[in-house]
């Protein structure tokens, strides 16, 4: 249940940071704008949105296996 809310923290911070930066990079054309959408915004919620994807499409554990 940690991982689930740590990941979620994640993508929590990196959707904020992209809507803060997201409209003083476009209106102003701000350097700090477009830094804080690309540097902190997309890698934390690439680092979200795997953590929680990568379970569901990674398969079974073993061949053979079925998860419920």
């Amino acid at each position: 249940m940690a991982a689930v809310l740590f990941r979620l923290a994640l993508l929590a911070v990196g959707l904020g940071s992209v809507e803060i930066g997201i409209g003083s990079a476009l209106v102003e054309s701000s350097l700090a704008g477009w830094a804080l959408v690309l540097l902190i915004g997309l890698p934390f919620i690439v680092a979200g949105s795997s953590g929680l994807m990568a379970p569901l499409l990674g398969g079974p554990n073993q061949k053979g296996s079925i998860d419920a």
